[in-house]
């Protein structure tokens, strides 16, 4: 369906990525992954036809409609929600709009009349008359209510701007679908509908995503970015995983057992060599080692940080109590009357949907200034890290990064800007890296620099808002296992099921009216729950 023929792509003179043969086959779903800057949004526009290869081409059959999704979410400002979404369907949308502009004059001429007449048949073969019925749905799925569907785009916070533009992809059933992270800006409930959408789909789907549940559930095959080349492995995320590392363990048998059988024959001919009983045995054991190859095993170009989090001192009974926590802003109630009891080394996940008030709760937890009413109870040990949604707040004086870093480190201990430069080469980033402006640095970095500092503040509480948002794979891979190991308590929000289920022992969600609290089996089958709103 969709074949590409020697793409290369260049900025400069570096190529990010080049001589990329591949064919993508109808009806199957790929999940594009590779690491942070190997190119996948690139990739991803150029089949789209967003941007041009520097050279080679992309062949799709023009039969096929394609839809990709953008984030160019203040495009359609002055255009009705509903409007926007049908609009994912070019054609439709362009015989819709001249039908109605033929229908809304007043006098219409033969020819016109000839004309309405064939973008009645066309706009009925598009399924035109159920049109916004359609994208109502696709709308209600992505959270965005029945009584909005008529405003303008303009009334929509971003979030809310970025899933028009995903119903505007969806709409109509593309043939091809490009979706460069889909699930940003969504909650549980509303991923689990993507998902479901996703799944029953016909579409030849290609996702770039960094929900790794996300991909084991949409995805039949794995399409890897790495080192400038592309491969295609069949399966889902954790297939890949398996396939992956089978196949480099193979490599590396087999280069084990060719390396030994080289060494063997050395011995022989080095033994023999000056021998003339054995010189032709020995002559014919060195054309053997010629013969010999090595397979050429590329390191891949993924690097993971090292990040461990440790705590000075342990609490071990509860660390916080809460008691009819309130919190409205300009008379709208966010939190209702909160009450629960969290113990040393809980690992506790704060759900809802959005805008529901996980925010407002960790914040009030951190800074209790911020509650209307109520009691939040820190035990007297506790000593609290925040890692916040926005962390564009800790990085607003110009600073380099070892300057940053080192605000965090005990002048007193011995070399203490050593410790701060070691905590950065941890965290990827290399002496070249460190004299450099904190105000260059990608959200991913920024967040990278934040784990740094909460390294050095060995706390026993680390409250966590969207923790994995902004982070390739191999980040939010690192940032699991670390706060896995981590002994101290954890209160976190995210919208990362596999972070979720791979951390949380307990869940607090809240809801319009009251909050539960969750055992770990809810936590377990968090794709199939629908998250009240």
């Amino acid at each position: 369906m969709i074949s590409t023929d020697n793409i290369s792509k260049q900025f400069g003179s570096k190529p990010l990525f080049q001589g990329i043969n591949i064919t993508f086959s109808e009806g199957n779903k790929y999940g594009l992954i590779g690491a942070n800057g190997s190119g996948k949004s690139t990739f991803m526009k150029i089949l789209s036809g967003e941007i041009d290869s520097t050279t080679g081409k992309v062949s799709i059959d023009k039969k096929y409609r394609i839809a990709s999704l953008k984030q160019d979410h203040f495009a359609y400002e002055n255009i009705p929600i509903i409007d926007c979404v049908i609009m994912g369907h070019e054609k439709l949308w362009n015989i819709k709009t001249e039908r109605d502009r033929i229908y809304s004059l007043e006098n219409m001429s033969v020819e016109e009349s000839l004309k309405v007449g064939d973008l009645e048949v066309e706009f009925s073969d598009l399924d035109g008359y159920t049109c916004e019925i359609d994208a109502g749905k696709l709308l209600i799925g992505l959270g965005i209510p029945l009584e909005q569907h008529r405003n303008n785009m303009s009334v929509l916070a971003p979030g809310m701007k970025l899933r028009v533009l995903l119903a505007k992809t969806l709409f109509g059933n593309p043939d091809v679908l490009l979706l460069d992270e889909p699930t940003n800006n969504l909650d549980l409930e509303t991923i689990n509908w993507l998902e479901n959408i996703i799944t029953k789909s016909n579409s030849t789907i290609i996702t770039i995503s960094h929900d790794r549940q996300f991909l084991n559930k949409t995805c039949s095959h794995i399409a890897d970015l790495d080192y400038g080349e592309i491969r295609i492995y069949p399966g889902n995320y954790d297939d890949f995983m398996i396939a992956a590392t089978q196949a480099r363990e193979y490599l590396l048998n087999e280069n084990k057992k060719k390396q030994a059988k080289i060494d063997e024959l050395k011995s022989f001919v080095k033994r023999f060599s000056a021998n003339a009983s054995k010189a032709k045995q020995a002559t014919s054991r060195a054309n053997q080692i010629n013969k010999i190859k090595l397979d050429d095993i590329v390191k891949s170009s993924r690097v993971y940080p090292f990040i461990r989090f440790n705590q000075k001192k342990k609490v071990h009974n509860n660390i916080l109590e809460v008691t009819n926590l309130s919190k409205s802003y300009d008379s709208i109630k966010i939190l209702n009357k909160i009450s629960f009891i969290i113990e040393g080394g809980d690992r506790i996940a704060i759900l809802g949907s959005n805008g529901i008030g996980k925010t407002t709760l960790l914040n009030c937890l951190v800074n209790a200034d911020l509650k209307d009413s109520g009691n939040i109870k820190w035990s007297k040990n506790a000593h609290i890290a925040y890692f916040e949604q926005n962390i564009d707040n800790n990085f607003n004086e110009k600073l380099t990064l070892m300057q940053w870093m080192t605000q965090w480190v005990n002048k007193n201990e011995d070399e203490y800007e050593q410790k701060a430069r070691s905590i950065l080469g941890r965290l990827l980033f290399s002496k070249d890296d460190i004299n450099k402006s904190t105000e260059v640095l990608s959200g991913g970095e920024k967040r990278r620099m934040m784990f740094g500092k909460i390294i050095l503040q060995e706390p026993n509480v680390i409250i966590m808002d969207e923790p994995t948002n902004h982070l390739d794979m191999e980040s939010i891979e690192a940032l699991n296992s670390a706060l896995y190991s981590y002994e101290g308590t954890i209160i976190f929000a995210s919208h990362d099921r596999e972070f979720i289920s791979s951390l949380a022992i307990r869940a607090i969600e809240i809801k319009p009216d009251k909050v539960h609290d969750h055992s770990a089996n809810f936590i377990e089958n968090l794709h199939k729950i629908k998250i009240d709103k």
